[in-house]
């Protein structure tokens, strides 16, 4: 199986005591957007049903980088050859780049967590049509990969917003 998670990794430029200097731009972006979740928190939110909502962009490719606390992302790709996966994310990770197309969310840690998008937003983007929550069920049919995360640890997660101790 191919890993088809791509991280874009900080460069650290320059050194001095007690401080680093990283690069954290990724080639082609256009827009910056920081998201904040307060607490803990699943973006987009489940439906008053319960039922999972995903966003999919089809002119926008995110590159989520966490700044402050941990997130677990969930993403379905038909694209990919195992097209459901979980990828944990923190301040050390890198960003995670998701492609147009690809069905996303996130959850956050308890305490909440703040990531910068390195957005690269193509020419028919508009933000009125490309954050607009979907209900899929294609996922619920695939067994789900991990990077980054072990199952077990993603299930703990996602029902307490905490890692083991």
């Amino acid at each position: 199986m191919t890993n088809p998670i791509v991280l874009h990794r900080p460069r650290i430029f320059r050194e001095t005591p007690s401080v680093r200097f990283h690069d954290i731009s990724v080639e082609g972006s256009n827009g910056i957007d920081l998201v904040e979740h307060q607490g803990r928190a699943t973006s987009p939110p489940n439906t008053r049903y319960g039922l999972k909502q995903w966003y999919f962009h089809k002119h926008q490719t995110d590159n989520n980088r966490v700044i402050k606390g941990q997130r677990l992302f969930e993403l379905f790709y038909s694209g990919w050859d195992s097209p459901h996966w979980f990828v944990f994310l923190d301040e050390t990770t890198g960003a995670l780049e998701i492609p147009p197309h690809c069905y996303h969310r996130s959850m956050s840690c308890a305490s909440g967590s703040i990531l910068l998008n390195h957005a690269v937003r193509d020419e028919e983007y508009d933000e009125r049509k490309e954050f607009n929550p979907q209900v899929v069920w294609k996922a619920a049919m695939v067994t789900p990969c991990y990077h980054g995360i072990r199952p077990c640890e993603a299930d703990h997660f996602i029902q307490t917003g905490e890692l083991f101790k």
